[in-house]
């Protein structure tokens, strides 16, 4: 794909913006003092990570060479709804909502660069379900470990992958070392309980095909995500009326 590309490294800018002007606004958009590039520079910084990662195995995750694509394209549209969520609140600046609303932008963006349904599917459930790592053992967490494992089906050693480059991309003033290795713990510790549900459920993206005529190989991606994590939270119900209401 000419997007991956474009990642590099070295990452051409120019022929990133040229295929997701979405990621336009992100340019020279501030972030919290966690943080030490802007945003479009963080997500940049993501996908250096990622590949790190991938390479180091410092989390001893398990990405498939199949996946490797999928997993880079989530790293840069992660955070593709931060420009329209940036607000302040008592000198803070906050994006909230910017995973949920991402995946919305994910599957606009998958649809127009004809992205398979797995891979659709893999970056709309990451961009979704990002910062739930960092937050899983919050007594007021939507998402402990064995739910988050079940929102994130057969991608948990992306997600994983993912969370922790995010973390280590942003190297702001207020980090501390305590922040970067709490954070490397709960990824192992969401590894574990990922890897205690394996086999997770092979996507049935045929099935779904079937069920949604003419729709496009993103949207049976979209559409598979989205059950997932409906799943995830006690949701259930027709996959055919789930998919009506999402199309």
């Amino acid at each position: 794909m000419a997007l991956l590309d474009a990642l590099g490294p070295p990452p051409d800018e120019a022929a990133i913006l040229r295929q997701i002007p979405e990621l336009g606004p992100s340019r020279g958009l501030e972030q919290s003092p966690y943080h030490h590039l802007d945003t479009f520079g963080h997500t940049l910084e993501v996908v250096r990570r990622v590949d790190e990662e991938l390479r180091a195995g410092s989390l001893g995750a398990r990405v498939e060479a199949g996946r490797v694509e999928g997993l880079r394209l989530a790293a840069l549209l992660h955070d593709v709804a931060k420009p329209v969520t940036r607000g302040e609140l008592g000198g803070r600046v906050l994006f909230v909502a910017h995973d949920s609303l991402g995946a919305l932008l994910v599957r606009r963006i998958c649809r127009r660069l004809g992205i398979p349904a797995l891979h659709t599917d893999m970056v709309v459930t990451l961009t979704a379900l990002h910062l739930k790592i960092g937050f899983m053992e919050h007594p007021e967490s939507d998402y402990p470990p064995e739910r988050l494992a079940l929102a994130a089906g057969p991608f948990g050693e992306e997600l994983a992958v993912l969370s922790w480059a995010d973390r280590l991309a942003a190297q702001g003033p207020r980090l501390k070392d305590e922040h970067i290795e709490r954070h490397r713990r709960l990824c192992v510790r969401f590894l574990r309980a990922s890897r205690a549900r394996d086999p997770h459920p092979a996507p049935a993206y045929g099935e779904l095909a079937r069920l949604l005529p003419g729709a496009s190989e993103s949207d049976v991606g979209y559409v598979a995500a989205c059950a997932r994590l409906v799943a995830a939270r006690g949701g259930g119900g027709d996959p055919l009326a789930l998919a009506g209401r999402l199309l």
